[in-house]
């Protein structure tokens, strides 16, 4: 496979101008790969091992429909990153669309489940080119405007966050990834209600912000004090995911510097799937469990869940959500993630959380995802615009978090409102706004001399 990437990023131009279809041929042949590298994953790890949430192995003996529509999305897929809204859209499809499509041959799951993934990322990326069409924007390149953005502000937040979640629980410090339920649900019932407002936009959005920007600064000593701060809020929050966040956010970075950076997350994909399928045993399941189970699989397990119980009662309408103001109850005895969730495993507890997709068509069905679709493309447009003012990789990666929240985790009013991510538009919109007043953004574009630009960078100018 490596082989064939490297082949495929081999500079000539026979094969990159004259035949741009070879682009697509690498990208199809790695997408299948991966496809078939996930069902050996799911059928001798996943579903034997961990079987979480009411899993099954009932394949079907057809496959053509599910790998129709990965090829078709995967042709209307850009294969060269541009914007942030692109490699976004290209993360939604590896990471839901290729397992989903696995899920629904290998257990021979309804394909309605399936094609509603597909259709959800068709719709945005329509209304994504409509709304570029209708709202057509000139931007240039502010010299070094990231320099104008919040910086050590932001990070004192966060630390000072960090301090008043160590007083409350008291120093108690957790480290063990397979002990997290043990501390976790305790410390969030315990947790008041300011501290759990500011832990969620320190801990999703303003973390995965300030590791970016320290990243693109050069500040390599305070990206170590970020990467260290997100271990101390998994430690002291007993939430895993934010051990990961500063790391996921600097890998794409450096990602974001490749010409097919789609390409290598596939490539990843498969290549962590092989060294699971091969190194996964009874004395070592720390890597099937959080990445083959916990999230490759489980979350559109959940969606199919969500997809299947509400093709046959009543929808949400928002009735959980303060958008309804109180006018609608709900019909379930419990909120909508418990009572998932315990359908699924039969223990009421557990909270089957997920994201904006299914949490649209909970609410309100194909209705609900045409509405969600077209927040989320908006929110993708403000974020592409910013690209293009202050720096397409530093943007993407500092929106990584927020975005891949409400994509696989998380309902997208939740992640605008308490994840943090209205805070994060409004940094970016506030600073953005403060330029233009201080006349440093123009309607034609600058031409800035590359050289002395990387020097002015060096030197921290």
């Amino acid at each position: 496979m490596a082989l064939i990437y490297k082949l495929y990023m081999r500079k000539n131009k026979y094969f990159k101008k004259k035949h741009p279809v070879f682009l697509y041929i690498i990208s199809l042949i790695l997408i299948i790969a991966n496809y078939y590298v996930l069902c050996d994953l799911y059928v001798k790890i996943v579903y034997p091992i961990f079987n979480f949430g009411d899993m099954s192995y009932d394949p079907r003996g057809n496959r053509l429909f599910e790998i129709f529509l990965l090829l078709l999305t995967a042709v209307i897929l850009p294969q060269k990153i541009k914007e942030p809204s692109d490699i976004y859209n290209w993360i939604y499809f590896i990471i839901l669309i290729i397992p989903a499509s696995v899920l629904s041959v290998e257990q021979g799951s309804n394909r309605f489940h399936f094609f509603l993934m597909t259709a959800a990322l068709w719709m945005l990326i329509l209304i994504q080119y409509l709304i570029k069409a209708i709202l057509k924007n000139r931007t240039v390149e502010i010299n070094m405007g990231y320099k104008y953005l919040p910086y050590r502000s932001v990070l004192f937040i966060i630390i000072i966050t960090l301090v008043f979640l160590v007083l409350q629980v008291r120093g108690e410090f957790n480290f063990n990834i397979s002990e997290v339920y043990a501390y976790r649900f305790d410390i969030s019932s315990n947790m008041p209600f300011a501290l759990r407002y500011l832990l969620s936009i320190a801990a999703i959005s303003l973390v995965g912000y300030c590791s970016a920007l320290a990243l693109h600064r050069k500040d390599f000593k305070l990206l170590f004090l970020i990467v260290i701060t997100g271990v101390l809020y998994f430690g002291f929050s007993s939430h895993k995911a934010m051990l990961f966040y500063p790391l996921a956010v600097i890998a794409l970075y450096y990602v974001l510097k490749l010409p097919r950076p789609h390409l290598i997350i596939i490539i990843c994909i498969c290549v962590l799937s092989v060294v699971t399928i091969i190194f996964t045993s009874d004395e070592f399941l720390t890597l099937g469990s959080m990445f083959a189970n916990r999230i490759i699989f489980l979350p559109n397990q959940i969606n199919f869940h969500y997809f299947d119980y509400f093709s046959s009662n009543p929808h949400m309408l928002w009735a959980e959500s303060k958008i309804s103001f109180g006018l609608l109850e709900s019909e379930l005895p419990m909120s909508v993630m418990n009572y998932i969730g315990g359908l699924m495993t039969g223990d009421y507890d557990v909270g089957a959380n997920t994201g904006w997709v299914a949490n649209a068509y909970m609410n309100a069905g194909i209705i609900g995802i045409s509405l969600y679709a077209v927040i989320v493309s908006f929110l993708y447009f403000l974020i592409d615009h910013w690209s293009k003012i202050y720096g397409m990789r530093f943007v993407c990666s500092a929106f990584l978090i927020p975005v891949t929240t409400f994509i696989m985790s998380s309902d997208l009013l939740i992640t605008l409102l308490t994840g943090g991510l209205i805070f994060l538009l409004l940094i970016f919109e506030v600073t953005t706004f403060n330029i233009r007043l201080r006349g440093k953004m123009h309607n034609t574009p600058q031409r800035v001399d590359k050289g002395v630009e990387k020097v002015r960078i060096k030197n921290g100018i």
